[in-house]
């Protein structure tokens, strides 16, 4: 590594990825991603990220074999260009592509509440403006109600969860001595 300036894509937990101008060297990399550096290639670069990792929160999620089941990245990660056995800026072509696919497979802490309990995105902001979501059900109805009845209307996934819910609970009923 040289002392020299070059453009990478840097990656904490939780946060989108950023374009850092850095020096090139051992240190400032491994101040980045606070650690001893493990290096894994990926395509046409290299992610540079924290050797010992285990107890991090995930960061992204990737695939570096061909039809083989992906792994998630703990920790802060760097994207950069490697060629010759040393690292160098990335291209704009790398810079764009890799900071979409940062984008893509990164985990989004977002979506969970304060218990660690996973928040659907259409119903976060809902619950956040609104308070809690409210939805009734009782044994023998055939419609579902809720405090906000569009929420679940673009999957209908609630719905159908509370119809076989339902079901049940009417078999039971029925069928109880």
């Amino acid at each position: 590594m040289t002392n020299k300036e070059i453009i990478i894509i840097y990656k904490k937990v939780g946060t989108d990825a950023e374009f850092k101008k850095v020096t090139n060297n051992l240190d400032t990399f491994q101040d980045l991603v606070g650690g001893k550096l493990d290096y894994i290639p990926y395509k046409d670069v290299t992610i540079i990220t924290r050797k010992k990792r285990e107890n991090l929160k995930p960061n992204i999620y990737i695939n570096t074999e061909f039809l083989s089941i992906g792994s998630s990245i703990r920790g802060d990660v760097i994207i950069v260009c490697k060629e010759n056995e040393t690292f160098k800026s990335l291209t704009k072509e790398q810079a764009i592509k890799y900071r979409e696919f940062l984008q893509r497979a990164s985990f989004n802490y977002d979506n969970f509440d304060e218990k660690g309990r996973y928040i659907p995105s259409n119903i976060n902001n809902h619950l956040k403006n609104r308070g809690k979501l409210i939805v009734e059900k009782s044994i023998g109805d055939t419609d579902v109600t809720s405090s906000n009845d569009n929420l679940f209307d673009t999957n209908g996934t609630l719905k159908l969860i509370l119809g076989i819910q339902s079901i049940i609970l009417k078999f039971i009923k029925d069928n109880s001595n």
